[in-house]
C-alpha cells in the first residue's frame, strides 16, 4: 500500500490530508468482520467517543467494543498510527 500512496503523491500530487481521507473509507468498506468505529464525518461510536487515540489507556467500554469488532480494531489502529506519524512533525 505504501507504494500506491507514493505513486498517488507523485502522479496526482495528492496531499497528506487527501491520502488520510482516502485511507479511512478503505477500512470502512473493507470485508473485515464487525461493526465500524465510525458514524460518518469521522465521529466515533458512543463507546469510544471520549477515548483519545493518542493515549495509552482507553475505557473498558471502548476496549470491549474494539475486542468485538475486527473492523473497529483496525480503524482504531489506523487512527493511532496517524497520530504517531503526525507527532513526528
Amino acid at each position: 500500500m505504501t507504494h500506491e500512496h507514493l505513486r498517488a503523491v507523485e502522479t496526482y500530487k495528492l496531499s497528506y490530508p487527501q491520502l488520510k481521507r482516502m485511507s479511512r473509507p478503505s477500512l470502512e468498506h473493507s470485508f473485515l468482520p464487525g461493526a465500524s468505529l465510525g458514524l460518518g464525518d469521522f465521529r466515533r461510536v458512543a463507546a469510544c467517543a471520549a477515548d483519545p487515540t493518542k493515549g495509552e489507556k482507553i475505557s473498558s467500554g471502548c476496549q470491549k467494543f474494539l475486542d468485538g469488532s475486527e473492523r473497529a480494531h483496525m480503524q482504531w489502529q489506523l487512527e493511532r498510527e496517524f497520530g504517531q506519524f503526525e507527532g513526528k512533525f
